[in-house]
């Protein structure tokens, strides 16, 4: 199956706003966030510049300049013929959910979307075809680690023809685009345009999460700072950041980078809702409350952020409260067996037996693992006695 998708469309309507009301050039004159920088110490046995994402092999460049030139493409208007070489080239590409630089990515035949942007940029480059991003709305792929939430972000790359009048003879009334799309949904739809300095901040980003997966903060510190240096103000960057400095021990610091995510950055849900973790953990119930306010206003896809608001309300007694937050987790991702155990533990502190019941019998239906299925029907047993 082809798992790399092609579209040509016609570029119409100006592009979208980048990711906050503010422009780069309004977010790289704010003060640069308060980061502990000695917190971790990383020596990388590469360059950092942004430019080594799209760093090619001479073989890799000679087999696409080869093909770009060829007589049987010299028809074809440039970003058309980059839209075959990689329809050729990389028709048995795997998906692969690292990041990848362009090199790393055509050599191994595998990457993530953001991965195959980094191809399709790195080609453009060489023949001077102007790309750009987009970030798209597509059902969301959540995974846990630890007491880490990965969520997928999905990133598609425009080819644009050439501007009117930019080759000669060549003047059409609407400039059009190829779309380069690693997963294409029906369900998917255009959210807004991504500048090229969050896009360098997707990529750390990622790295950086690939990293922390890994247990290893000082790799993820490092490409968080590389983050900043491309654009200072990115809010999920902030949020990586203040999470390290938590795990590090750090509250106080991280607690001021919440904060000062949240005071330029607006009500980002990561950052609220990481900022009402470290509040409830930290006994400061009253403020906690504050932030959790503002988090039920939110219409969040990923479940497991109301799973663990959950719990938190579950541990603090709040019992009517955490199976809000329960439901609406099971309300995002039915198939969750989490949320359904999270309601029967609220409901039987209740006293709500029957209700209990139902939604333990429903977290053992979805559990997949026999270990956490053992725990719920003790528990099924236990409702059942009482």
């Amino acid at each position: 199956m082809r798992l790399l998708v092609l579209f040509i469309w016609l570029f119409l309507s100006a592009c979208a706003s980048v990711y906050s009301n503010h422009s780069i050039e309004e977010m790289q004159a704010w003060p640069a966030p308060p980061i502990l920088k000695d917190l971790h110490t990383y020596q990388p046995g590469h360059p950092s510049q942004t430019s080594e994402i799209y760093k090619l092999t001479e073989k890799q460049k000679q087999a696409f300049l080869t093909s770009f030139n060829s007589q049987a493409y010299r028809h074809l208007l440039p970003n058309k013929r980059i839209a075959f070489y990689l329809q050729g080239e990389l028709e048995n590409f795997n998906f692969y959910s690292d990041t990848l630089t362009a090199s790393q990515a055509i050599s191994r035949q595998q990457g993530n979307c953001l991965s195959l942007a980094n191809v399709t940029k790195a080609l453009a480059d060489l023949v001077n075809v102007e790309v750009r991003y987009e970030l798209v709305a597509t059902p969301p792929i959540y995974q846990k680690n630890g007491d880490l939430v990965f969520i997928s972000q999905h990133v598609r790359t425009f080819l644009m023809d050439p501007k009117p009048g930019e080759i000669p003879g060549y003047n059409p009334m609407w400039r059009s685009f190829i779309r380069v799309d690693y997963f294409p949904s029906n369900g998917s739809h255009r959210l807004r345009e991504v500048k090229q300095p969050e896009f360098y901040s997707m990529y750390y980003n990622n790295k950086a999460a690939e990293a922390l997966s890994h247990n290893n903060d000082a790799l993820a510190f490092w490409y968080l700072l590389e983050s900043l240096k491309v654009n200072k103000a990115d809010p999920q960057t902030i949020n990586i950041l203040a999470l390290i400095h938590q795990r590090a021990g750090y509250k106080a610091n991280a607690e001021q980078l919440y904060r000062y995510g949240l005071k330029y950055s607006g009500d980002n849900f990561e950052l609220l809702s990481n900022y009402y973790h470290l509040l409830f953990n930290s006994n400061r119930n009253q403020q906690a409350e504050k932030i959790a306010l503002k988090l039920r206003k939110y219409n969040d896809p990923n479940p497991y952020k109301w799973i663990d608001l959950g719990n938190k309300e579950y541990q603090a007694k709040n019992f009517s409260s955490a199976i809000y937050y329960y439901k609406k987790a099971n309300k995002m991702a039915n198939y969750l067996h989490e949320g359904y155990a999270g309601i029967a533990r609220a409901q039987y502190s209740l006293g709500n037996l029957s209700s209990a019941q139902r939604s333990i019998k429903k977290a053992i239906k979805n559990s997949n693992d026999q270990a956490i299925a053992a725990i719920y029907q003790a528990e099924y047993r236990l409702f059942t006695q009482q």
